[in-house]
């Protein structure tokens, strides 16, 4: 079970609501259709994978967060592993893009432990 303030529940809830499109396809998308409101990238993605992710998101204004593995977001989206996933809800986006901020459950990639999430000045 996720500790409170903890990510992960966040992302089971979409999941379970069906406000996750998991994997490179489905994630580019919903980026694609305008319905992504956040995508996440496993830290141990492909440096391909983050390329095209951090391309996509700053082109289509979404922020994106490098947080995570991708056996660790495989077993929330039901996969044996995930390296990319959007989150379609505004709301659980925008709680998850809270919960990341404030280093609770996990690690990310950059700075120390903590998530990377680009920044778009238009955002």
């Amino acid at each position: 079970m996720a500790a409170k303030g903890d990510p992960r529940g966040l992302l089971g809830l979409a999941r379970k609501a069906g406000r996750l499109a998991a994997g490179d396809h489905a994630a580019r998308h919903a980026l694609q259709d305008g319905r992504a409101a956040l995508v996440v990238v496993a830290e141990d993605a492909g440096a391909a994978c983050r390329r095209r992710f951090a391309h996509l998101t700053a082109r289509e204004a979404v922020p994106m967060v490098v947080w995570g593995r991708k056996a660790e977001l495989g077993v929330l989206t039901g996969r044996p592993q995930c390296a990319v996933l959007a989150v379609t809800d505004k709301g659980l986006a925008a709680a998850l893009r809270e919960r990341l901020s404030a280093g609770a459950g996990g690690t990310g990639a950059e700075s120390g432990g903590e998530p990377f999430v680009t920044q778009h000045s238009h955002l």
